[in-house]
Order: C-alpha cells, then structure tokens, then sequence
C-alpha cells in the first residue's frame, strides 16, 4: 500500500480514472479521500448524484452488482492491486478509534462503563472503530440519539454495505420472537456479536506472507422503546450453559434484545442507527483469543472453517 499512500506513478489518479470509466462517473465527481496503509483501505469519496448511481449498481441484482464488482477487479489488477471487499456508506475519518488497555495510547480507553441511558457501555478493546456520518456534526447527533442505548449487531462482510445504505434487515428465519414475527437482533456486548455466527471471520494473506484475520460488527444506538424483549444468549451448547461465561461484563441472560419490526417493513431504519463499523484485526485465528476461547463451548464456532 505504500505507492497508493505516496501516489507513486499517479496510481491514485489512474485508479480514479478507471472507476470512472467503470462507473459512468465524470472525473471531477471522484477523489481519493485518505489512504489507511496499515489496514490496506482506501477511502474514496463520489459526490452526488452519482454516489447513488455506485450503491444502487452493487447493491442491485446479483447477476448486475457482480459485474460492476468484477470491473472494480479488473481496475486494480490493471495496476498490480486487488480488491478484496467494498464497503459503501459515508465514513468519518476523524472518529477512527482503536481501544486496547494494553496500549491505551494507540486510542481511547476507559476502565468504567459509561452509563447510556440506564444501560452500561463498555470499552470495547481490541475493535478498531470506524465512524459512519449519520449526522451532519455532534449537536445534530447528539440531539437525535445522545439518550439511546449502544449496541452491536454483527455482520458478513459482504453484508455491510447493504446494511449502510438501506438500514438493518427484520427476519423470522433462524430465531423467532414468536409465531414468526419479523425482528432485528442486536446486543450490548459486542464479544457475543463477535461469535462467527454473526460476525463470519475471514483472512487474507499479504504479500510478505503475513496472514490476517478480520471480523465486522456494527455499533449501533437503539431506540430505548422500541426493545421489546431482553432475553438470554442462544450460542452455549446445553452441557455448558451454566459454567461458561460469554462475557464478564454481562450475565448471558441479558445479552439478547429483540427489535420488532413493524407492520411489513423490510428494513428497521428509525430505531436502529449504525454509526459505527468495529473491526477486528488479527494476525491468529480470533478463536485463539482471550475474549473468544468461550466460542469452542458454543455452537456453529467452527462454521468459517468448512
């Protein structure tokens, strides 16, 4: 990544120029916004209309979205590079936070949970936070959603752009509330949304060998009123239920809440606002993790090993 951060050769620009071409885009409409060498992400801002046109062409029907994926491709194989996801949505860069208690100095940390509305919000170490633009500063945002609790809903990668733009998607498969009613899962504790049943982990290998490991969760702020049930985890196998703890700072009776959804919307939008992606970067198997040794005593642990 370190000719894209140093513009080697104007690969910047040349990159710009490909997706242009892609897309349909007129240069002037495109830049390069910052470049993250460590964690090989590259920002890219398109102003409107034609940031629409972007998310409604990959996010459109799969036949469609996988040949605009495969354009993006074939943009970067043409300058030595390779594409391995894309996320769509409004970043802001400033709220880029990396907590960890062993190098606090890297981000923020605190020790103490920070009271949210009634609700405990822990530091979550070891998750790099990328902040999503919601809102147009801290007033507007803190005027709209500064008393709603904060909760995690983990995530495919492949599924975040689409949760980004169109908001978080009601089910009644997997797990139902009751008679199949549609929900929206999401929890305080963002180690139990860390499991691989909801937060698939994948890896890549760099060119110097190194392998990483990612994992996706969305931080959210939930509507106080609209949690309609707090109910027990559905991970830990039976024989362990009583001896494993998923997370010290919650009991597994309370890290379930349950969002209804309402008359036959597809998406929750009003009550659920992600405004934060978490990401965790690892270079061993996350199961091998402290925070995540309670995975081999639960179910689907080894689902992204198949």
């Amino acid at each position: 990544m370190k000719q894209w951060a140093i513009n080697t050769d104007g690969i910047q620009e040349r990159f710009s120029a490909a997706l242009c071409q892609a897309f349909g885009i007129p240069p002037k409409y495109i830049r390069v916004d910052s470049i993250d060498s460590d964690e090989a992400i590259i920002n890219i801002c398109i102003r409107p209309p034609y940031g629409k046109n972007v998310i409604d062409s990959l996010n459109g029907t799969a036949p469609a979205a996988a040949v605009r994926m495969q354009a993006v491709r074939k943009c970067c194989c043409d300058l030595k590079a390779n594409v391995e996801s894309i996320t769509l949505g409004e970043f802001d860069g400033v709220k880029k936070y990396a907590w960890s208690n062993n190098n606090p100095d890297e981000g923020q940390y605190w020790s103490n949970p920070i009271n949210q509305d009634g609700k405990p919000y822990y530091c979550p170490s070891g998750w790099i936070r990328f902040g999503v633009k919601v809102a147009k500063d801290d007033k507007e945002f803190d005027a709209n959603w500064d008393n709603w609790y904060v909760a995690y809903h983990g995530t495919r990668g492949e599924n975040a752009s689409k949760i980004l733009t169109s908001g978080l998607r009601v089910s009644t498969a997997g797990c139902f509330y009751s008679d199949g009613i549609s929900q929206v899962y999401v929890s305080p504790s963002i180690e139990y949304c860390g499991h691989p049943r909801y937060a698939f982990p994948w890896k890549q290998t760099t060119k110097n060998g190194e392998v990483r490991w990612y994992q996706l969760v969305f931080q959210c702020r939930v509507n106080p009123a609209s949690v309609n049930k707090i109910d027990s985890e559905t991970l830990i196998s039976d024989e362990y239920k009583q001896t494993v703890t998923i997370d010290p700072n919650f009991d597994n009776g309370e890290l379930e809440w349950i969002i209804l959804g309402k008359n036959d919307q597809q998406f929750i939008k009003e009550d659920i606002i992600c405004y934060g992606l978490m990401m965790r970067v690892s270079s061993v198997d996350p199961m091998t993790l402290t925070p995540c040794k309670w995975w081999k005593k639960s179910l689907n642990s080894d689902i992204y090993k198949k």
